[in-house]
């Protein structure tokens, strides 16, 4: 690290909650109230890139937080021969929505680097989604505890990468962007979006998938690494 920050941010899904394996629980729950027999792996298959690109499409201002419900429910059930009305597929799309912000699954090591680092550090967290989500998750799974402050974008009226994010925790956190280091998963909405307002950054890349020059900024495969690198 060029310089030890003072503060501590951290992506949520996909960094600290493991958003995959809570998802995959959420999905299996709701096709067995509703009765739908799928085949669950192709469900799954399908689902994971059309959540991507719907979100992603989100993340540009292409559609609605309503939109994206439905549309990305809508499609797995179109490409394997189901059709549902569309307010059935968002009282679906809801129910989904119900029973995520239930997980509790964390990556490993998420606990016992969250406590060695909160005796250290202020901790916060920057994360994308929907308010009424996300602070749920956060409670459910006993993360509150640990952090100071938390800053869901959707509060913003932007999504990261967008800099007002980053610049609204900043100030929420009462600290400033030099003195403060950014932990995610994505190189575009967490280490990018942090670099461009001055923030130091690390990557969390525990599948290997990036290949991110240590200049722009080190990269993690388990959350333990945290512990040595601060």
């Amino acid at each position: 690290m060029p310089h030890k920050p003072e503060h501590i941010f951290l992506d949520l899904d996909h960094t600290i909650w493991d958003f995959e394996t809570n998802s995959d629980r959420a999905y299996k729950k709701l096709l067995a109230e509703e009765n739908i027999h799928v085949p669950f792996e192709k469900f799954i298959e399908i689902y994971h890139p059309v959540n991507q690109k719907v979100w992603e499409a989100y993340a540009a201002g292409v559609y609605t937080k309503e939109q994206v419900k439905i549309i990305r429910l809508k499609t797995v059930f179109d490409r394997l021969g189901y059709a549902f009305p569309p307010g059935e597929i968002l009282r679906m799309a809801e129910r989904y929505l119900d029973f995520l912000a239930e997980g509790t699954a964390l990556f490993p090591g998420a606990l016992e680097t969250l406590s060695y680092l909160a005796e250290k550090y202020p901790l916060h967290l920057i994360t994308n989604g929907f308010v009424e989500v996300q602070y749920r998750k956060i409670e459910n799974s006993g993360l509150k505890k640990f952090f100071d402050t938390v800053t869901v974008s959707e509060e913003t009226g932007a999504l990261k990468p967008h800099p007002g994010v980053f610049k609204h925790a900043l100030k929420k956190a009462g600290t400033v962007a030099h003195k403060s280091l950014m932990v995610g998963d994505s190189v575009r909405s967490d280490v990018l979006g942090a670099r461009n307002v001055g923030m130091q950054a690390v990557l969390f890349d525990p599948k290997n998938r990036e290949q991110l020059p240590e200049t722009v900024a080190p990269t993690i495969r388990c959350l333990t690494e945290l512990q040595t690198m601060l």
